[in-house]
């Protein structure tokens, strides 16, 4: 992952210091990487040693490294993603930013994925009693589409259209049932409620979101994060839906693969019955 984007990542949830820090890292580029860790320092008014513990704070080992890295970021063109579509735009220029804004997302996705945190949530899922789904809105409909899949493969999955009957439910959970949270800016009240409901009555809690230190990402227990690339003024949940289901569809097939005769099987009767209605 760039440096710059691990920078633009945590924007909004740095402290005070590192805001300041990541702001004119990413204003000034090519002048920091000519900088030492004191010059920066003295161009925040802060010190050293904090321009240190922000390299570390987004994954270096120190200032050089920052650097380096830094340097061998190609220039990013700003976002377009909040400017998808402007009003003089052609259907051939509209097509060709979604494509390009929908495979970046994927990419950025991908690489967020800490495997050892998606194998726990795998093994979680194969091994528990039930699953309880949270979501609402776009959100909502991930958890509907994983809810379906996993219902072709003989996995029941609980989820609940209404925010309120969610939250309802939260409190059936069991210390042997596992509960999903799938909330971009993972501060969705319904969601979190429930999900901190989970968690106390001992149910193993996972959550979907975005990179950063959200509420939901503090209460779950396995977070499996995808890329802020969306603010909240936006035309639509576009790439966070994408980014989302890409997540869902992660988790469905390791669970299918867990004993993948059976999955074959589950798969063969519910494509038979379903051409009985078509």
């Amino acid at each position: 992952m760039s440096c710059v984007y691990k920078i633009k990542e945590g924007l909004g949830s740095f402290t005070d210091t590192d805001q300041k820090l990541a702001e004119y890292t990413l204003a000034n580029r090519e002048e920091v990487v000519m900088l030492s860790a004191k010059e920066l320092a003295q161009r925040v008014n802060s010190s050293a040693a904090a321009v240190v513990r922000f390299s570390k704070r987004i994954g270096y080992k120190g200032f050089t490294e920052l650097k380096v890295e830094l340097a061998k970021d190609k220039e990013e063109k700003e976002d377009e993603f909040n400017a998808i579509i402007k009003e003089n735009d052609s259907i051939d220029s509209m097509v060709k930013k979604a494509e390009s804004i929908n495979l970046r997302a994927m990419e950025r996705t991908y690489k967020l994925i800490n495997k050892k945190v998606l194998e726990r949530a795998i093994k979680s899922l194969n091994e528990c009693e039930n699953i309880y789904l949270f979501g609402i809105g776009a959100s909502g409909l991930v958890a509907q589409d994983f809810q379906y899949k996993l219902s072709r493969i003989n996995k029941m999955a609980i989820y609940q259209v209404d925010e309120h009957i969610q939250v309802a439910s939260a409190v059936h959970i069991g210390p042997n049932d596992v509960a999903i949270g799938i909330s971009y800016s993972g501060e969705s009240k319904g969601v979190n409620v429930s999900l901190t409901r989970a968690r106390n009555q001992g149910a193993k809690t996972i959550a979907i979101t975005s990179f950063n230190k959200n509420s939901l990402s503090k209460i779950v227990e396995l977070p499996l994060y995808i890329p802020s690339e969306e603010t909240e003024l936006r035309i639509g949940a576009i790439t966070s839906r994408i980014s989302e289901l890409l997540i869902t569809d992660l988790l469905y097939l390791g669970i299918a693969k867990d004993d993948f005769q059976k999955t074959e099987e589950y798969i063969i009767k519910t494509k038979e019955i379903v051409k009985k209605i078509r």
